[in-house]
Order: structure tokens, then sequence, then C-alpha cells
């Protein structure tokens, strides 16, 4: 007969191991989101990020707001980029200015107090339906300009653009070489064929979707690992690569 001690403490083994059970599927997801929301909170600007869902890449993709210039600004913040924001804040000074597509301006304001060159779509942009109209528009210019120093192939067109605007560094993304690449070449021209450039076979970049032509894009130089005058690597990762500009 099973004394009640040996009872209780056969019943205290046995919710210790269902709750184990559960917080191995709970609590790993929690914090993982915990972890990634937390790069981007607070800050300069009062960042405040709300897990919406995942992005193309399954990655956990959040609302972004922050205030600057006593104005409310709303984007999205890409868990993927958190260990890029990360270095960002530790490793640049506070006045730095990135050169990056405009889907990462926001993250990059709001997450680590820096500047982007553009973090809005440009009204072309969006009538071309390429992008929603957030009732916050960037110059086409600038769209265009960026653009052109991404898929140029001389490089010293980049790195004056990168003049231009006051920018020491290019902040490029996987997904830039990738599915977003067409429609940055159509923006740049809309009757340019793309796929004489690249055809993307999936989200990110892929060295075999390129053509011999894309291959002496700037962009296409820097993702694959390729020596560019005026350019240095300071950080890589899967998703996201920095350079050094000048």
């Amino acid at each position: 007969m099973v004394s009640t001690r040996t009872l209780i403490l056969i019943i205290g083994l046995v919710i210790a191991l269902v709750v184990g059970t559960i917080a191995s599927f709970v609590i790993p997801p929690m914090l993982a989101g915990s972890s990634s929301a937390s790069t981007c909170t607070g800050g300069a600007y009062g960042a405040k990020v709300t897990l919406i869902g995942t992005d193309d890449l399954g990655k956990q993709l959040y609302n972004l707001t922050y205030t600057k210039d006593n104005a409310q600004q709303n984007g999205l913040y890409y868990s993927f980029s958190s260990s890029a924001l990360n270095w960002i804040k530790t490793n640049t000074i506070s006045s730095a200015t990135f050169l990056n597509w405009w889907d990462y301006g926001k993250e990059i304001i709001g997450c680590t107090g820096r500047n982007s060159v553009i973090s809005n779509p440009s009204a072309q942009f969006v009538a071309l339906g390429y992008a929603k109209n957030t009732g916050e528009l960037d110059s086409n210019q600038s769209l265009i300009d960026v653009g052109t120093a991404l898929f140029t192939t001389n490089a010293t067109q980049s790195t004056s653009i990168a003049t231009k605007y006051g920018a020491t560094y290019f902040f490029i993304t996987s997904e830039d070489g990738g599915e977003k690449a067409p429609f940055i070449l159509k923006l740049l021209n809309p009757n340019i064929a793309s796929s004489d450039y690249m055809t993307p076979s999936g989200h990110t970049f892929n060295p075999r979707d390129w053509t011999s032509l894309g291959q002496q894009t700037v962009i296409y130089r820097l993702l694959d690992g390729r020596s560019v005058t005026g350019f240095t690597q300071v950080y890589s990762d899967t998703y996201v690569k920095i350079f050094a500009v000048g």
C-alpha cells in the first residue's frame, strides 16, 4: 500500500514532468520573440514593437512605432535584422547615415537612432503596385538614387550617391538581391527587362539567378563577397551585410 507521503511525491513528479513538457514547447518561442523585440524597444525615439506574424523568410515580423521630430512614425521591424541592428548600435556613431532600400529605413531609424536615406516608398513605387500607400512617402528621386547605387555597374557612381546623401554605410539584405531585385529594377526603368539582370528562384540572393550583366552590378558583387572599390565590409550574417563607404 502506497503511503500518503509517497503518493504526494509521485503527484509532484508528474506535475513537474507535465509543466516541463509544456515549457519545452511554449517558453522557447516566447523567449525568442522577447529577445528579438528587445533589440528594437526604447532607444532615442521610444520605439515600440508588436508581433504581427512572420515574413517571407518565416522569421518574426513586427509592427514598429516611434516618435521623431514630434511625429509618430510607423513601419516594420524584421527580426532577421536583429543582430545587424545591435551591431549598428554598438559600432557606429549616433549621427551615422545608412543607404538601404526603403523597407529597412524605419527599423534603422527607430531601433538604432541612426539615419536612413529613405524609409518610405514613393508615390510612383506605390502606383506600380509594389507597395501600399502608408501615408508617408519619400521622393521618387531618392528611391531612384538608392536603387541606382545598388544596381549600377559603376562603383564610383554608388559612392557618389552615398556622398550626395551623407551616407557612410550601405545596409544590404539578401532579399534585396533576391525577390526584391526585379521591383527595384522596374522602378529604375519601367521598360527594363529585369530578367536581363536576374530572375529570382527564391526569396533570397542566389548567385545562380544572375546573368552576366547582373553579375557586374554593385549589389551582386557585394552580396557575392567580391571586392568593390570604395566599400569595406564591416558586418555580415546570413541575411544582412553592412559596408563602410569611402
